[in-house]
């Protein structure tokens, strides 16, 4: 994998770009810029470059932003100048915990410790053990307040962080990265890392883990409801936000009780596996 294939953000580019991140994202790299002026312009050029390069490619470099950017555009009164910004639409969308790792070594070791298995007819589904454990740990993060949340996601993730309740979420913020997880996605993660560890799944591939164990999700993380496969209109960036956007529907495991989507289901064209 290149440097710009890792820094890469097709989730959150091409047709799923959000314009009201987009630009309110440079906006606020416009304001930094002029800032950075004062001390030196060269530096100020720099920053602005880089921070233009990285919203090309991954969408948005703030935490946060497609759960902000939307609301404050709205507030503003400028939402007809973007066709796909509902007016108070309620808007999240999550970073992943992890990108890097191989898919072949994260399947290999949760099934060599026993947290998937396999089927007669080859379909993939969680140990009922492990299902257990997950359960209860997500029940528990459930019943926490969010600093005790936050510390859970901060322990989970796979480099040295602090985290936060930020936006109806979790910002987690490290040297070198910074993510922000819905708190559905916070207390699946933590909760499936913490399983994972009483699973004797090795430490480098737990947070890569995260993502695809969503797809087996039987209960909310958020509610306890049940979930279903279905499929719905993603908004800005991919966000669960039913109708937000003039989008085609993806299919998505989503609760049947209160609507949180919690794994979207890509194409294959779009991830490029097959």
């Amino acid at each position: 994998m290149s440097l710009l294939d890792s820094i890469r953000r097709p989730s959150y580019t091409g047709d799923r770009r959000c314009w009201p991140c987009t630009v309110v994202n440079v906006a606020l790299l416009v304001v930094v810029a002029a800032a950075v002026t004062v001390v030196s312009f060269p530096l100020a050029v720099g920053v602005a470059a880089v921070g233009v390069a990285l919203v090309y490619l991954r969408g948005y470099v703030v935490p946060g932003t497609p759960e902000f950017a939307p609301r404050l555009v709205s507030r503003l009164g400028l939402s007809p100048l973007f066709e796909h910004v509902p007016d108070g639409g309620e808007v999240r969308q999550s970073d992943e915990l992890s990108e890097e790792t191989s898919g072949e070594d994260v399947l290999f070791a949760l099934f060599e410790t026993g947290v998937l298995e396999e089927d007669a007819e080859g379909a993939l589904f969680l140990s009922d053990a492990f299902w257990s454990a997950w359960a209860a740990e997500m029940a528990s993060l459930r019943e926490g307040d969010d600093d005790e949340l936050a510390a859970a996601v901060a322990e989970a993730a796979p480099f040295e962080a602090a985290a936060a309740a930020e936006y109806d979420g979790i910002a987690v913020t490290g040297e070198t990265q910074s993510i922000w997880l819905s708190r559905a996605h916070a207390v699946a993660d933590a909760a499936a890392v913490r399983a994972m560890a009483e699973f004797d799944v090795p430490e480098p591939v737990r947070a890569p883990a995260t993502t695809p164990l969503r797809m087996f999700l039987e209960r909310c993380p958020l509610c306890g409801g049940d979930t279903e496969e279905t499929e719905r209109k993603l908004g800005c960036c991919g966000s669960g936000t039913v109708g937000a956007f003039d989008t085609p529907e993806s299919e998505v495991l989503a609760c049947a009780d209160c609507g949180e989507v919690l794994y979207v289901f890509e194409d294959e064209a779009e991830d490029g596996t097959a």
